[in-house]
């Protein structure tokens, strides 16, 4: 008898516990002649799963959502259908954070009742995941935020854009003032994997990062000088199809990553300015890797595969008097040039008149470019045009692996790349040998406002082959093994004094040992970062012995 009761008492806890968690985390099953109750789902603090069966599943208002943690499973793509089938901003509106939304497809209908109107909108939330899902029929965006926030977390893999007229993915769009001037220096890392864009969209992804500031409505001291990190958000292992204007845009946008992607070029009806990757303005730590890039012999203009601008903030700078007089501009506010503010001023730049203009800080940083192809075209006007930037490196991933670019195509008298600016120009730059680059595929614009061009102190190097420096190296001999090298090289002298430079390729001297200080001949090179340098060997009567000295820590040495 005790023990039936303990059966009894232990059956009524199991169901009490199953109907509490069933309240905490209930799935429902939606129906496509109930659209309504699917709504009251997405909106009863409980559900946490919807299941959707296959089916067209018509929503005549959107789907506004406030619970958490929800997720949306259909049946496969094409076969589950959600549409939107009257006028309105959104087909989803996720007012609740980290949805999981999987296997079907979201139809806009071309409803959108605005411009910028989207298929899914983040409403000021986080952390929304999208896998093998189709976003089609748009007259703007597939996915966006709310004006003048971001699409924290967002996650996209396997997913598909077709009919997309204008921007698949918005990740950005800062409107600082439509957030009351809040300043948003960090976005939480997106990732977009495997995903396919077709033909028919304007820019794909786009990341219209920074912090505009609005005062009188004269547009005075308009932008906050500011980058806005996307903490290592990656772009990879996707395919774009043609584009109307840009593959990837992004502005004062840092900490990206861009790999393994296709790129095909533009449309034949895209017009003027178009880039497959567009970057201006604070661009800053953006690797670029291992991608394919072509354009079509077709297209109606010469096209530049990778463009990264930073001559916006020249263009605001009046030259109407003498440059040594710029301590005392002031904005000319009204339709006309105006000076931009020093970051350290920038929010008082436009009453402050003591706020010198740094212009140059606009200019790219930290670009790293590597193992991509870029195919042959007749319609490609350069390969990759950088202007006001500097740490710009051609042929070696960030960290210091060699990893050749393949710049198919041209001549020595095709121009493939080109660095200038308005203000000081580019400076900082390795174009490792091996590349299909020779000194004449590049244009470097002699520009020079304030002062003297940045190359002048910070050499472009463009490595030949077999030659590592003009000035020091004539004829190589072997005068140190292994090279490539890690961390340590052997001398191969047989003298007993001498002196060993090492310098960079530009000439820079990083080291001078005398022989007495190298015990058996062996030199510690592990301080170096991985690149290539030069090693000169001086004998007592001043002779010089050189040779190119290669430090590669990647594992294939």
């Amino acid at each position: 008898m005790y023990n039936l009761k303990r059966i009894r008492f232990a059956t009524v806890v199991l169901l009490c516990l199953g109907n509490i968690y069933h309240s905490w985390a209930q799935t429902e099953t939606a129906d496509v002649n109930d659209i309504d109750q699917i709504i009251a789902w997405g909106n009863d603090g409980v559900t946490k799963k919807i299941i959707f069966p296959e089916g067209v599943y018509k929503f005549s208002k959107t789907m506004t959502f406030v619970n958490d943690g929800l997720i949306l499973e259909g049946s496969g793509k094409n076969k589950t259908i959600l549409q939107l089938t009257s006028k309105k901003g959104a087909l989803i509106d996720a007012k609740g954070n980290n949805y999981r939304i999987s296997d079907l497809t979201l139809d806009g209908g071309k409803n959108q009742k605005s411009w910028g109107n989207t298929i899914f909108r983040f409403n000021k939330s986080k952390g929304h995941q999208f896998k093998n899902v189709e976003f089609t029929n748009s007259l703007w965006n597939a996915i966006t935020a709310i004006t003048a926030y971001a699409t924290d977390g967002l996650v996209l893999k396997n997913c598909i854009f077709s009919n997309i007229e204008f921007m698949p993915v918005q990740i950005f769009n800062r409107n600082t003032n439509k957030r009351g001037g809040e300043v948003v220096l960090s976005v939480d890392k997106v990732l977009i994997d495997g995903c396919i864009f077709k033909e028919g969209y304007k820019t794909a992804i786009s990341s219209d990062n920074g912090n505009d500031r609005e005062d009188s409505g004269d547009g005075t001291g308009r932008r906050y000088t500011e980058s806005t990190s996307l903490n290592g958000s990656i772009i990879e292992n996707c395919t774009f199809e043609k584009s109307k204007q840009f593959h990837i845009a992004m502005v004062q946008s840092k900490d990206v990553i861009i790999r393994r992607n296709t790129f095909a070029g533009m449309t034949d009806d895209a017009g003027g300015g178009c880039q497959p990757i567009h970057m201006e303005q604070f661009t800053q730590n953006i690797e670029i890797y291992n991608n394919t890039f072509s354009m079509s012999n077709t297209v109606s203009r010469p096209y530049t595969y990778i463009h990264i601008n930073g001559t916006e903030g020249h263009k605001r700078v009046t030259q109407s008097r003498p440059s040594d007089t710029y301590k005392t501009w002031t904005y000319n506010v009204y339709g006309s040039n105006e000076r931009r503010a020093n970051t350290k001023c920038a929010k008082t730049g436009h009453i402050n008149k003591d706020c010198k203009r740094d212009v140059h800080a606009y200019g790219p940083r930290n670009i790293y470019i590597a193992g991509n192809t870029f195919n042959s075209s007749t319609k490609i006007a350069k390969y990759i045009t950088i202007n006001e930037g500097e740490n710009i490196q051609i042929g070696t991933k960030k960290g210091g692996a060699i990893k050749l670019n393949n710049f198919m195509g041209g001549d020595a008298n095709t121009k493939k790349i080109s660095f200038g600016g308005n203000d000081e120009g580019t400076g900082d730059v390795l174009i490792k040998a091996g590349q299909n680059i020779v000194k004449t595929n590049v244009d470097i614009l002699d520009v020079s406002f304030d002062k003297d061009p940045i190359r002048l102190q910070k050499p472009i190097v463009i490595e030949e082959e077999n030659k590592a420096s003009k000035n020091e190296v004539d004829k190589e001999e072997t005068l140190f093994y292994p090279n490539p090298a890690k961390s340590t090289i052997t001398l191969t002298t047989e003298l007993t004094d001498y002196s060993v430079v090492i310098l960079t390729v530009s000439g820079q001297v990083l080291k001078v040992l005398k022989s007495n200080k190298i015990p058996n001949k062996t030199i510690d090179i592990s301080e170096f970062d991985p690149g290539i340098y030069v090693l000169i060997v001086k004998t007592k009567d001043g002779t010089k012995k050189s040779q190119k000295l290669i430090i590669d820590r990647s594992n294939k040495i």
